[in-house]
C-alpha cells in the first residue's frame, strides 16, 4: 500500500506555533501556582495552559486574559468533567458575551474563595 507524505506546517502555523510556545513559557513563570486548585485533586503546581474559550470555540490561544496556569491534575479533570468545567467559569461557549466571560471570572473566585 503506497502511503502519502504528511502535509507539512503552513508558514504561518509555524509562526503560530513559535508564538504559543513563548507565551506559554511566560505565562507558567508568571502563574506558578494552579489556578483551579480543585479540592482532592490539585497538585498545585502550574504545568498546563488551559484556554476558557478554546481555539475551536473562537477563543484566542496567545490571549492572556482567555487562559489559565493549571496543573496536570486540574487540567485533566477539568477536560474529563465539562459541566462542572462550565458551572464554576473554568470553560466557556463559542456563543458566550463579554457578560458571560465575567460571570465566568466571578465564579471562578467563588469557586477558589468559598
Amino acid at each position: 500500500m503506497k502511503r502519502s507524505p504528511l502535509n507539512p506546517v503552513s508558514k504561518k502555523r509555524q509562526k503560530l506555533n513559535v508564538a504559543r510556545r513563548i507565551f506559554v513559557k511566560r505565562i507558567l513563570e508568571e502563574r506558578s501556582n494552579c489556578e483551579a486548585q480543585i479540592p482532592g485533586v490539585c497538585s498545585n503546581w502550574a504545568t498546563d495552559v488551559h484556554e476558557i474559550m478554546t481555539r475551536a470555540r473562537g477563543g484566542s490561544i496567545l490571549d492572556e486574559f482567555n487562559v489559565l496556569a493549571l496543573c496536570r491534575r486540574c487540567h485533566s479533570f477539568i477536560t474529563e468533567n465539562p459541566a462542572f468545567a462550565q458551572e464554576h467559569g473554568f470553560i466557556v461557549h463559542s456563543w458566550a458575551t463579554s457578560a458571560d466571560l465575567i460571570a465566568a471570572d466571578r465564579a471562578r473566585e467563588v469557586y477558589r474563595h468559598g
